[in-house]
């Protein structure tokens, strides 16, 4: 009897462990989607030079080409279900699940300087654990500096 209990004990003492490293592998597979998908749309926004006033609701500008990319990629996070407290003018969210903020800064001899904070979401739902929160990632493109006459 007593090895009957104790081999019971080291199956599921591995079933844990076991459910414990899916977990950490799934959890570490989506943190580093959200990062290439933020690192593309911060290279995506550079390329472009930036986003204009007329295409942050356009599809066929550099939003269209984000959502081109995060189709293929299958990146997707409900932005109802994440809290924004920035009630920013210049935030974009879109539902793809993807923040664009929009810095302006000082225009010197005519040259507009801006550049943009990207924020992609991981959403951790781990139903064995109890756990269910979301982690945003950031990230800023590089200054984009444009002449104005």
């Amino acid at each position: 009897m007593r090895e009957a209990f104790g081999g019971t004990f080291t199956i599921q003492l591995i079933l844990v462990f076991l459910a414990i490293y899916i977990a950490f592998i799934a959890v570490a597979l989506n943190y580093a989607k959200a990062f290439r998908v933020k690192n593309q749309i911060i290279n995506l926004i550079e390329q472009n030079e930036g986003i204009e006033d007329t295409e942050w609701t356009d599809q066929s500008g550099v939003i269209g080409k984000i959502n081109t990319y995060l189709g293929q990629m299958s990146y997707y996070v409900d932005l109802n279900k994440i809290s924004n407290n920035n009630n920013n003018n210049n935030l974009h969210c879109y539902e793809k699940g993807y923040c664009i903020e929009e810095y302006s800064l000082n225009s010197t001899d005519g040259i507009d300087s801006v550049y943009y904070k990207v924020t992609t979401y991981v959403k951790i739902d781990l139903q064995v654990f109890r756990l269910n929160f979301t982690i945003p990632i950031t990230g800023e493109t590089r200054k984009i500096e444009r002449i104005t006459n």
